[in-house]
């Protein structure tokens, strides 16, 4: 059973604005580190590298 609720979140690529992927997180884990604190590089299809991506938060319906 699930014990707190996580949000999708979308990545895109900070330097083409290209979707990269997706990713589960907690708003806030148990240390206070919250999901703005996430910092991950992919790999941009448009850019031909690994780029920062930035996430943004996609909207369910319910």
């Amino acid at each position: 059973m699930p014990r707190g609720k996580r949000t999708v979140f979308a990545m895109f690529c900070t330097q083409s604005g290209n979707r990269v992927g997706s990713v589960r997180l907690h708003r806030q884990n148990s240390k206070g580190v919250g999901w703005k604190d996430f910092k991950v590089r992919k790999y941009c299809s448009v850019c031909r590298k690994r780029t920062l991506v930035k996430l943004k938060e996609e909207r369910h319906s319910a």
